[in-house]
């Protein structure tokens, strides 16, 4: 069981410790299977909160990253070297992929990891490729390569990869989420939901058989969504009687406006330094 999410990195910061906040998310899952690091943030802030909000870099048992954007990777090498030994670290096998973003001069912006693949290897990551609905432990399962119709593409059109020697936009295969096991029940921890919340709520319950989250936390990317996506995102929210709504980091200050107005008490801004007890 998983009784502890603490939000390290993220946009904003609504805590009286000395936190930073930063374009990025990380998350800090504490339980009986030891600790889980989900994503590592953008690298400014990552080491600074971890030892701000005292916790503890030898527990950390494993590294899940929810896609190759440097926003979510950006840590992992200061980890590494914090940490010192070897540890598994899960992501989809094209997280790898070069990614960039079209920029309004026509120009592309690199946004993949900071460094190659052998670099976090020489450092002590033991990559662990994974795709489609994973057991990761007991407590802890992701998904990703969620299915989409035909057709489909990412709101965000300005985000591509290089596959190869083609560059096309990017169909964010690596886009993985997190279904974990609490006491108050299954919780969804997202990093930017790329592939869609929509998409991957119902690809979760699909694959448990759960029809109901107690809580769906962390980044939705909806700020670039058409109007009647965010409206179907809320209808299906509710569909899954979601307790918790805690919404953060790319969701938008627009959307995750009309989420505090949809949900009322039950809406959380999961900045920087919150706590879910569970």
């Amino acid at each position: 069981m998983i009784n502890r999410v603490t939000v390290i990195c993220e946009n904003s910061v609504q805590t009286p410790l000395p936190v930073i906040g930063e374009h990025g998310l990380s998350f800090y899952l504490e339980g009986v299977e030891g600790a889980t690091v989900f994503d590592t943030g953008q690298g400014l802030g990552f080491m600074h909160n971890m030892k701000m909000l005292g916790k503890n870099f030898s527990s950390i048992q494993r590294v899940i990253l929810s896609h190759g954007h440097y926003d979510h990777t950006g840590g992992l090498l200061s980890l590494l070297k914090e940490r010192g030994s070897r540890i598994p670290v899960f992501l989809h096998p094209s997280a790898f992929y070069e990614k960039g973003a079209l920029m309004p001069d026509g120009s592309t912006r690199p946004i993949g990891f900071q460094y190659s693949r052998e670099e976090y290897e020489k450092n002590g990551a033991e990559f662990m490729e994974i795709s489609g609905f994973t057991k990761i432990t007991d407590s802890i399962a992701a998904i990703s390569s969620v299915k989409h119709p035909a057709g489909w593409r990412a709101w965000d059109t300005r985000l591509m990869r290089r596959d190869e020697n083609e560059v096309t936009p990017d169909p964010f295969e690596d886009d993985l989420s997190l279904i974990i096991e609490t006491p108050s029940g299954p919780v969804v921890l997202l990093g930017c939901a790329h592939a869609g919340i929509i998409e991957i709520l119902d690809s979760l319950s699909a694959a448990t058989g759960y029809k109901n989250f107690y809580a769906v936390i962390g980044g939705t990317h909806l700020d670039s969504a058409p109007a009647d996506y965010v409206d179907r995102a809320i209808d299906v929210i509710r569909r899954y009687n979601v307790e918790k709504v805690a919404v953060s980091h790319c969701t938008g200050l627009r959307v995750a406006a009309r989420f505090a107005n949809e949900f009322n008490e039950r809406f959380i801004n999961a900045s920087a330094g919150r706590v879910f007890e569970f």
